[in-house]
Protein backbone atom coordinates (compact mmCIF):
# COMPACT_ATOMS: atom_id res chain seq x y z
CA UNK A 1 0.00 0.00 0.00
CA UNK A 2 1.56 3.50 -0.90
CA UNK A 3 1.49 6.39 1.18
CA UNK A 4 0.12 9.59 -0.27
CA UNK A 5 2.41 12.64 0.92
CA UNK A 6 0.91 15.92 0.14
CA UNK A 7 3.88 17.92 -1.22
CA UNK A 8 3.92 21.42 -2.24
CA UNK A 9 4.39 22.65 -5.38
CA UNK A 10 7.56 25.18 -4.67
CA UNK A 11 6.84 28.74 -4.88
CA UNK A 12 9.44 29.75 -8.76
CA UNK A 13 7.34 26.72 -10.38
CA UNK A 14 3.50 28.12 -8.84
CA UNK A 15 4.82 31.66 -10.39
CA UNK A 16 6.48 30.38 -13.88
CA UNK A 17 2.96 28.82 -14.16
CA UNK A 18 0.91 31.41 -12.97
CA UNK A 19 3.11 33.83 -15.59
CA UNK A 20 2.11 31.76 -18.70
CA UNK A 21 -1.84 31.58 -17.75
CA UNK A 22 -1.41 35.15 -17.68
CA UNK A 23 0.27 35.35 -21.15
CA UNK A 24 -2.74 33.68 -22.61
CA UNK A 25 -5.20 35.46 -20.86
CA UNK A 26 -3.27 38.83 -22.69
CA UNK A 27 -2.96 36.88 -25.66
CA UNK A 28 -6.95 36.42 -25.97
CA UNK A 29 -7.03 40.05 -24.38
CA UNK A 30 -5.30 41.16 -27.84
CA UNK A 31 -7.18 38.71 -30.15
CA UNK A 32 -11.07 39.62 -29.11
CA UNK A 33 -12.46 42.19 -31.26
CA UNK A 34 -14.70 43.44 -29.28
CA UNK A 35 -13.93 46.33 -26.95
CA UNK A 36 -10.93 48.92 -27.57
CA UNK A 37 -10.62 49.34 -23.77
CA UNK A 38 -10.11 45.39 -23.05
CA UNK A 39 -7.41 45.67 -26.25
CA UNK A 40 -5.40 47.96 -24.27
CA UNK A 41 -5.15 46.31 -20.84
CA UNK A 42 -4.29 43.28 -22.49
CA UNK A 43 -1.31 45.03 -24.05
CA UNK A 44 -0.28 46.50 -21.21
CA UNK A 45 -0.93 42.90 -19.26
CA UNK A 46 1.13 41.35 -22.26
CA UNK A 47 3.80 43.86 -21.63
CA UNK A 48 4.04 43.29 -17.77
CA UNK A 49 4.09 39.42 -18.12
CA UNK A 50 6.64 39.23 -21.21
CA UNK A 51 9.26 41.50 -19.16
CA UNK A 52 8.35 39.08 -16.00
CA UNK A 53 8.71 35.76 -18.35
CA UNK A 54 12.09 37.05 -18.90
CA UNK A 55 13.04 36.94 -15.35
CA UNK A 56 11.41 33.91 -14.10
CA UNK A 57 12.04 31.80 -16.88
CA UNK A 58 16.11 32.47 -15.77
CA UNK A 59 15.65 30.67 -12.33
CA UNK A 60 15.19 27.26 -11.52
CA UNK A 61 11.29 25.85 -10.34
CA UNK A 62 12.53 24.57 -6.72
CA UNK A 63 13.19 27.38 -5.40
CA UNK A 64 11.05 29.07 -2.21
CA UNK A 65 9.79 32.71 -2.15
CA UNK A 66 12.94 34.40 -0.68
CA UNK A 67 15.53 33.34 -3.40
CA UNK A 68 12.50 33.68 -6.48
CA UNK A 69 11.94 37.10 -5.98
CA UNK A 70 15.70 38.31 -4.85
CA UNK A 71 16.75 36.71 -8.48
CA UNK A 72 14.15 37.75 -9.73
CA UNK A 73 14.60 41.45 -8.55
CA UNK A 74 17.85 41.74 -9.71
CA UNK A 75 16.75 40.13 -13.61
CA UNK A 76 14.38 42.92 -13.29
CA UNK A 77 16.77 45.52 -12.51
CA UNK A 78 18.92 44.22 -15.63
CA UNK A 79 16.47 44.82 -17.76
CA UNK A 80 15.64 48.35 -16.77
CA UNK A 81 19.60 49.03 -16.66
CA UNK A 82 19.20 48.25 -19.89
CA UNK A 83 16.39 49.87 -21.00
CA UNK A 84 18.32 53.31 -19.57
CA UNK A 85 20.89 52.65 -21.60
CA UNK A 86 19.48 52.34 -24.48
CA UNK A 87 17.23 55.02 -24.22
CA UNK A 88 20.51 57.47 -23.10
CA UNK A 89 22.91 56.34 -26.03
CA UNK A 90 20.09 56.11 -28.85
CA UNK A 91 20.57 60.10 -29.62
CA UNK A 92 24.05 59.89 -29.75
CA UNK A 93 23.91 56.90 -31.90
CA UNK A 94 21.45 58.84 -34.31
CA UNK A 95 24.04 61.50 -34.70
CA UNK A 96 26.75 59.22 -35.80
CA UNK A 97 24.47 58.55 -38.77
CA UNK A 98 24.21 61.78 -39.97
CA UNK A 99 26.08 63.35 -42.66
CA UNK A 100 28.21 66.37 -41.26
CA UNK A 101 26.74 69.86 -42.10
CA UNK A 102 28.96 71.86 -44.61
CA UNK A 103 28.51 75.78 -42.63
Amino acid sequence: MAVITNKKIPFAARAQRLNIYLLLLALFMLAQQFTYTIYLWGFRLLFVVVTLQVALGNIDPEWDFKKTARKTLVILLVIAAIFIISIVVTPYLVELGRPKRAF
